[in-house]
Order: C-alpha cells, then structure tokens, then sequence
C-alpha cells in the first residue's frame, strides 16, 4: 500500500508542477474541489440524460442526486475555508489522521479509500446509471 500511496502522491506532485502548483497547492484543488465538483458535474449530466428520457422516476432520482452531490461539495468547502492552501491540507491531514486512528488504520489507507476506491466507485454508478437510462 505505502507503495502505491507514495507512487500516487508523486503523479499529484507531477501533475501540480505542470501548472505552477506545489504538492500542497495539487492536493487542495485536486482533492478537495476536483473530485468533488467532478461528482456534481456527472450527478447534473445523469439529470440532463434522465430529462431527455422524459423519465419520471429517473428525473426525481437524479435531481435528488445532483442536490446532494452540490450540498456535499458546499459543505466540503465550507467545513475547509477560509484558510490559505497550507491550512487547508493540514486540516484535511488531521482529519484524515482522525479518520485512521478511528479505523484502526494508516493515514495511507484512509486516503486511498476516499480519493480513489470511493471516487471510482462514485463513478462506475454513475455511468452505469447513464448506461442504464439510455438503455430504458
């Protein structure tokens, strides 16, 4: 795991170096807003699919979906700022540190679970979620 967490954590600094950021700067706007709003995005691109169906059921699902995808980002957001980019990745640091002493775990595992397992998992349902609509 340690490898595989580090491995990630330098693709994060590569991908920050290529736009002037440091690792600190990448981890806030990739971590913290990114991932999010890419969820918001897809959660409004189901809702856009579900109204071109014209299916009822799908269209309250999804305008549900979006609303809460919109109210997690919202309460991300305020629950880190205001606070300068160092600031804020120490307090995701802690909160993740707080998360795996809970779980009885490692910071790493606890910051794969959220960023990739459960961004992946969030995506794989919504675009199967779309590929059923389509299908319907």
């Amino acid at each position: 795991m340690t490898f595989i967490f580090q491995f990630l954590c330098q693709c994060l600094n590569w991908l920050g170096r290529l736009v002037g950021w440091d690792y600190y700067t990448a981890s806030v706007y990739i971590c913290i807003h990114l991932w999010p709003v890419l969820c918001v995005v897809m959660s409004v691109v189901m809702l856009v699919v579900a109204i071109g169906k014209g299916n009822g059921w799908w269209i309250t699902v999804c305008a549900i979906y979006a609303l809460i995808n919109g109210g997690v980002y919202y309460a991300i957001v305020r629950h880190y700022y205001p606070g300068t980019i160092p600031e804020i990745f120490n307090h995701c640091y802690n909160d993740l540190m707080t998360l795996a002493a809970e779980w009885h775990t490692t910071y790493a595992i606890v910051n794969l679970l959220i960023y990739i397992v459960l961004f992946a998992l969030i995506m794989v349902a919504d675009f199967s979620a779309i590929h059923l609509m389509r299908q319907s």
